[in-house]
């Protein structure tokens, strides 16, 4: 991507998705969304932006020490989420940090992360980083991308989770999925123990539903609760 034609549609594309994570619920007064640039360095909003009402001017742009490139607001104190993963992941470029509260209740009990749903099941595996504090220094941020590593997401126990993809319409899809499942399977435990999908439909599902027409579909349907 380049500065001159790509990067004002990813700086409204990180607005708009930090603005329908809140309206989800899936993030509050905090939580944080960013976008690679080029030459080692991410779009990120910025840490005092209000959530709720998120414009393009609260993106700014650092480098993966924190190093302000664009904007005049400092990026949240858990920058080093965004840089450690893209330092290690170079598939990835973008990746969301939210604090979901079905998703995060599993990890407060223990319990792991089952697909039960269709769209789900595209999360994978889902290791859990078993700490609860802020990821605030570079040794944290190292720690969560090695605890992520080769995976689609990762959980903070009692904390959140970080989801990565390959832009941003496609990280903010698998946040909401990952999400519903968790939902579903919360509920589904107040009754008794789920359904879990098997090897042979959550490949069906994979292939059905790894797409990017239907992560658009999503990324529309919560764009048009914005208005």
């Amino acid at each position: 991507m380049t500065d001159t034609d790509q990067n004002p549609d990813v700086r409204q594309r990180l607005a708009e998705a930090i603005r329908m994570l809140e309206r989800a619920e899936l993030m509050d007064h905090s939580g944080h969304a960013s976008a690679r640039r080029d030459g080692g360095s991410f779009y990120i909003n910025s840490g005092a932006s209000v959530r709720s009402a998120l414009t393009a001017a609260d993106i700014v742009a650092v480098d993966f020490d924190g190093v302000l490139l664009k904007g005049t607001a400092k990026p949240p104190l858990e920058f080093y989420i965004h840089a450690e993963i893209y330092r290690v992941r170079p598939d990835v470029s973008a990746i969301v940090h939210t604090h979901p509260r079905w998703s995060t209740a599993l990890t407060m009990t223990g319990a792991a992360y089952r697909p039960v749903y269709a769209q789900g099941v595209l999360l994978g595996d889902i290791p859990v980083m078993d700490s609860p504090l802020s990821v605030n220094t570079k040794a944290m941020g190292e720690r969560l991308a090695s605890t992520l590593a080769g995976a689609q997401a990762v959980l903070l126990k009692s904390h959140g989770a970080v989801i990565v993809g390959s832009d941003v319409i496609e990280a903010f899809a698998l946040a909401t999925y990952l999400e519903e499942n968790a939902r579903r399977q919360h509920l589904a435990l107040q009754i008794g123990e789920p359904y879990v999908f098997s090897d042979a439909e959550r490949e069906a599902c994979r292939t059905n539903l790894w797409s990017r027409p239907l992560f658009a579909k999503a990324w529309e349907y919560y764009r048009s609760k914005l208005v």
